[in-house]
C-alpha cells in the first residue's frame, strides 16, 4: 500500500480570525474598485509610523510611466475609475447623469452652496506600484498605492498621491532632479511617516527619498515566486466598469428611482 504523503497549508495562506472563529467577518466599509478585483488586497493602507518603500519603475510593455493619474468618481462607501483615465473620450454613466441633472434639476447637483448635493464628477487620484519592506525588514512585497492626489490648493490637507508626486520633482542646485523613480538602478527608495494625531479627521504625512541609490534588482532579490507574479503594468491593475455595472454603483449617488429614470432618457 503506498503512503499518502500529507502536506500543511502555509500560515500565510489562512485567513486569520479576529476573535472567536465563529464570529462572523464584516464587509468592508468601503468598496474600492479602482483595481482589478485580483489585486484590490494588495492595496497598500500606510499604517501609523514609517514604512520604507521602493517605488515601482514602469515595466516592459507599459506604455505609462511610474504613476498613473487617474479620474475617479468617489460616493458614500465606495470608489470607482472613470474610463477617461485610460480612454480620452470614454463617457461615463456619471457623466451621462450630470449631464441630465444639469438640464432638469440643476439644484440638485454639488456645489459650495449645496454641500449636500449630488457629486457626479471625478477625482484626482494616483495609482503607482511598490516594493514594501514588511516590518522586520526581511522581504519585500508587492503593493499597489491607490491615493488621492488633490493639491490642497483650495485649502485643506493634500493627498498622498499628491505629495508622492511632488517629492520626485525635488531638483537640485543645477535644475537637475534630485531622483527619478522610472530608473531601475538609481532611484533612491522613499520613506513615508503618516502620523494620526489624537482627534484629528485625516492623517498627515512626510515624505523623504534615501541619500543613495536603491536598486531595484536588489529588492526583487527580496521577493518570493509568488509577489514576483503579480507585478503588472499600471494599465493591467485598474478596472473600467462596464456601463451596467456604472448603472448599479450610480445609486451609490442618486436615488435607484431617479437612476432608473435616468437612464430611460439617455
Amino acid at each position: 500500500m503506498t503512503t499518502k504523503t500529507i502536506e500543511f497549508a502555509s500560515p500565510k495562506d489562512l485567513v486569520a480570525a479576529p476573535g472567536s472563529p465563529w464570529d462572523r467577518p464584516r464587509s468592508p466599509s468601503f468598496a474600492d474598485f479602482v483595481l482589478k478585483p485580483e489585486y484590490r488586497n494588495r492595496i497598500h493602507r500606510f499604517p501609523v509610523g514609517i514604512t520604507t518603500v521602493r517605488v515601482l519603475p514602469p515595466l516592459a510593455g507599459s506604455t505609462r510611466d511610474w504613476l498613473l493619474g487617474c479620474q475617479v468618481l468617489k460616493y458614500s462607501g465606495g470608489q470607482h475609475l472613470h474610463g477617461r483615465t485610460l480612454v480620452p473620450d470614454h463617457r461615463s454613466v456619471f457623466d451621462v447623469a450630470y449631464r441630465w441633472c444639469l438640464k432638469h434639476r440643476p439644484e440638485s447637483l454639488y456645489s459650495k452652496q449645496n454641500p449636500q448635493g449630488y457629486r457626479l464628477l471625478a477625482d484626482p487620484v494616483s495609482v503607482f506600484g511598490m516594493l514594501v519592506e514588511t516590518p522586520d525588514a526581511r522581504m519585500v512585497v508587492a503593493r499597489w498605492a491607490v491615493a488621492g492626489a488633490y493639491d490642497g490648493g483650495r485649502g485643506g490637507v493634500a493627498g498622498l498621491g499628491h505629495l508622492v508626486w511632488k517629492v520626485f520633482q525635488e531638483k537640485d542646485e543645477n535644475g537637475r532632479f534630485i531622483a527619478d523613480p522610472s530608473d531601475p538602478e538609481t532611484c533612491p527608495h522613499l520613506v513615508v511617516e503618516r502620523v494620526q494625531p489624537k482627534g484629528a479627521r485625516y492623517p498627515s504625512y512626510s515624505l523623504r527619498l534615501g541619500r543613495s541609490p536603491s536598486p531595484i534588482g536588489d529588492w526583487l532579490a527580496r521577493m518570493e515566486p509568488a509577489e514576483l507574479e503579480v507585478l503588472r503594468p499600471l494599465e493591467e491593475v485598474v478596472h473600467i466598469p462596464t456601463p451596467d455595472e456604472e448603472w448599479q454603483l450610480l445609486e451609490n449617488v442618486l436615488p435607484p428611482e431617479l437612476v432608473a429614470r435616468v437612464r430611460s432618457e439617455s
